[in-house]
């Protein structure tokens, strides 16, 4: 690993400590590396650097975001150290800082491939629409129920009314689309997710579709809607929009450790037990 860099969220370290030491621990440990800094604001432009690894420093938010812009430009393998809340999509903990390292120069770890989904929407051309969770398109706030047409390669499946649907990863399984009544799908598996939020029937429920599919959304209301990747960027959508889905050409990368337990992070992190 001989360019390594470091993306810390500043809201999460506002004194600067927490890189300060990431940083020192990181050149002590790979002397021969080049170390580079970056704000995971400006982030955008990594494709100059030519990284080994990426270590990104914060919380799962952070992390959804810059895996997101990154993986779209460069294909170089993350390591997320948690410095937030949650941290379930994070490889270690800031705690677990020494022992991390050893194992990143002892090579005790995989590089997992996370599928990543594309959105297209007629009218909005120029926008790389984008999610490693979800891309969900709701209701707006004060609107009545949404309506949607609903196609899965060009075949008609349902006409949706409710508040909103959830088109999800599998990494996105135990976000937004678990909280709807969503299943639980194991990371590494190439599946689309088809969740209803408040459907006003129980005629549409949960569908898990191959990740080759491409789902085709009609915006049928005369109400506000908009569409959502990740929970961090909103789109509005006109009253006639098209949205088009599908996976993602390229793949975020996770780093995962030797002792990596995703049914552990399950039961401490989601389930809380």
């Amino acid at each position: 690993m001989k360019r390594i860099g470091i993306a810390i969220n500043p809201d999460k370290d506002k004194d600067g400590k927490i890189l300060a030491k990431v940083e020192k621990k990181f050149r002590e440990e790979f002397k021969e590396s080049q170390i580079f800094l970056l704000n995971t604001y400006e982030i955008n432009n990594i494709e100059r650097l030519c990284l080994d690894i990426l270590v990104v420093l914060g919380g799962d938010g952070t992390l959804l975001g810059v895996a997101r812009e990154v993986s779209y430009y460069v294909s170089v393998p993350i390591i997320g150290i948690n410095i937030g809340n949650l941290g379930f999509l994070s490889s270690t903990e800031l705690d677990n800082l020494d022992s991390s390292i050893k194992k990143l120069k002892d090579k005790n770890f995989i590089i997992e491939n996370r599928m990543m989904l594309e959105g297209k929407v007629k009218g909005i051309e120029n926008e790389n629409i984008r999610a490693l969770n979800d891309i969900v398109l709701a209701k707006g706030t004060l609107s009545r129920m949404a309506k949607f047409n609903i196609y899965v390669d060009n075949k008609f499946y349902s006409t949706f009314r409710g508040d909103g649907l959830i088109v999800s990863t599998p990494t996105g399984s135990t976000a937004y689309s678990f909280s709807a009544g969503g299943p639980f799908i194991y990371p590494d598996l190439n599946v689309i997710i088809l969740t209803p939020i408040c459907p006003h029937t129980r005629s549409m429920q949960t569908m898990v579709l191959n990740g080759d599919m491409e789902i085709r959304i009609e915006i049928c209301s005369y109400e506000d809607a908009y569409l959502t990747t990740d929970g961090q960027k909103v789109y509005k959508m006109d009253k006639k929009s098209i949205i088009k889905i599908s996976r993602a050409e390229k793949f975020a990368k996770f780093i995962q450790f030797d002792d990596y337990d995703y049914f552990n992070l399950l039961r401490t992190k989601i389930l809380n037990y």
